[in-house]
């Protein structure tokens, strides 16, 4: 009996050290290395301060769909991930900070003529959502 518990100590060392070795106990590698990870752009945020507010707010789309555009620094904390016509539209529209702290509406050309054509689908498709949205993808 003694010696089984020998053999099984002398046993478990063995295997600790085999797993010590062999590096099952680190971290797994995630196949990359740095020299080969390309970082990921981020878009630079502009932030105003409100006077009288000590918190910063960042000018942006106080809506989260559609053609109804505004500005504000009292955006929408979260926006749901439903296709709603004039969202295709939207990438020609920004808000723009001023240095007095407004924050406005600048929308390209682009954005006229994709707002009419989108609004052209919609009256076209009738309530048929899935063609009015299929139409605006060619806007």
């Amino acid at each position: 009996m003694k010696h089984n518990t020998l053999i099984l100590c002398i046993c478990s060392v063995v295997l600790v050290t085999a797993l010590l070795a062999a590096g099952c106990t680190s971290a797994p590698k995630t196949g990359t290395t740095p020299a080969t990870q390309v970082p990921t752009p981020v878009a630079p945020v502009t932030t105003i301060v409100t006077p009288g507010n000590p918190a910063s707010a960042t000018c942006g789309f106080t809506t989260c769909h559609g053609f109804d555009l505004a500005c504000g620094t009292n955006g929408p904390q979260i926006c749901t991930t439903d296709y709603q016509p004039g969202d295709k539209c939207r990438q020609y529209a920004q808000c723009s900070s001023g240095s007095d702290g407004s924050c406005s509406l600048v929308t390209s050309p682009q954005y006229d003529s994709c707002k009419t054509c989108a609004q052209n689908c919609e009256l076209r498709a009738g309530a048929d959502n899935l063609a009015a949205a299929s139409c605006e993808e060619q806007c």
